[in-house]
């Protein structure tokens, strides 16, 4: 639970407040009818969310809430129907089809996603300007060639952000979501709990979106086309980032016997992250057909090999 919470507040390209607020008061309405104390709270998150209206709010004050009321609302129905079983596939379900919605909607009403655009664009050169003024307030970086490298850093990495604030707001979602549904229901036969984070996994058919968005990415079929293929590509590959990193960690955890191996594992990490990050990417990837934590749980048991 702290890992989806790490991932909602540090990921997320909008303020996590009403990413993780609202789809949880919706869950606490739909979930815990009578509970008089979760209503009470549904009801004063709701109020401290919505409590701007007014002619000061923009559009991305109603682009967020709007978000986080269809993507808590698609899960809340996927969860009641059991469509799909597991927590993952039902998250991943809903914020794609709400991403299907709402690039529908740019698609229709192209004024609707060009204010989309521009207030993502505004918010991030605004944090952009802010980390180039506490960056470029010391002397010694603000004069000569490094500031010019600062800056240019900055620039390169706020117009990145823009292109693929998608699949960051998607990823973020996912993690509102199941954060949400764990801590709602904690009892009952029928509670979800967390797995541990060297279990985590999807299903092997999510290759396919990778592979779409690498397709999107390599094709000439226009900028439309490349940035949503961007998305697509950058969304399934911090997936499979994940992935591997859970498949590290298992094997990590089945191989460590002291907290002084865990000391050089993490000084390792931290030496050699490109390599560490490249090799968790690859084993994810690989996982889909190689099953290695399957492969290796019974070697280790001594019963058959997948």
């Amino acid at each position: 639970m702290l890992a989806l919470l790490a991932v909602a507040v540090l990921v997320s390209p909008v303020s996590p407040f009403p990413l993780l607020a609202i789809p949880f008061a919706l869950m606490l309405v739909a979930f815990r009818t009578r509970d008089l104390f979760g209503l009470g709270a549904a009801l004063v998150l709701l109020y401290l969310v919505f409590r701007s209206a007014g002619w000061e709010v923009d559009a991305g004050w109603y682009l967020v809430r709007g978000w986080c009321l269809v993507t808590g609302g698609l899960f809340i129905g996927l969860t009641v129907f059991r469509r799909p079983a597991r927590m993952l596939d039902r998250t991943f379900s809903a914020v794609v089809a709400a991403t299907v919605m709402f690039a529908a909607g740019s698609y229709i009403w192209t004024q609707f996603g060009s204010s989309i655009d521009g207030w993502m664009n505004e918010q991030i050169r605004e944090a952009a300007n802010l980390a180039r003024a506490i960056l470029l307030s010391d002397p010694q970086i603000s004069s000569g060639s490094l500031a010019d490298s600062i800056g240019s850093a900055i620039d390169g990495w706020a117009v990145f952000q823009h292109d693929v604030y998608p699949a960051l707001l998607a990823l973020a979602t996912m993690a509102a979501l199941a954060l949400g549904r764990y801590f709602v229901c904690r009892q009952g036969a029928d509670c979800e709990r967390p797995t541990a984070v060297r279990e985590f996994g999807f299903r092997d058919g999510y290759v396919w979106l990778l592979v779409a968005g690498l397709a999107l990415l390599v094709l000439p079929l226009g900028a439309e086309a490349f940035r949503v293929g961007e998305n697509a590509t950058l969304f399934m590959a911090l997936l499979y980032l994940a992935r591997g990193g859970a498949i590290l960690l298992w094997i990590v955890t089945a191989a460590t016997t002291s907290a002084w191996t865990w000391v050089l594992l993490a000084v390792g990490v931290l030496l050699a992250y490109p390599f560490v990050f490249g090799a968790a990417l690859l084993l994810g990837i690989g996982d889909t057909w190689l099953h290695l934590r399957e492969k290796l749980a019974a070697k280790a048991a001594g019963g058959p090999r997948r």
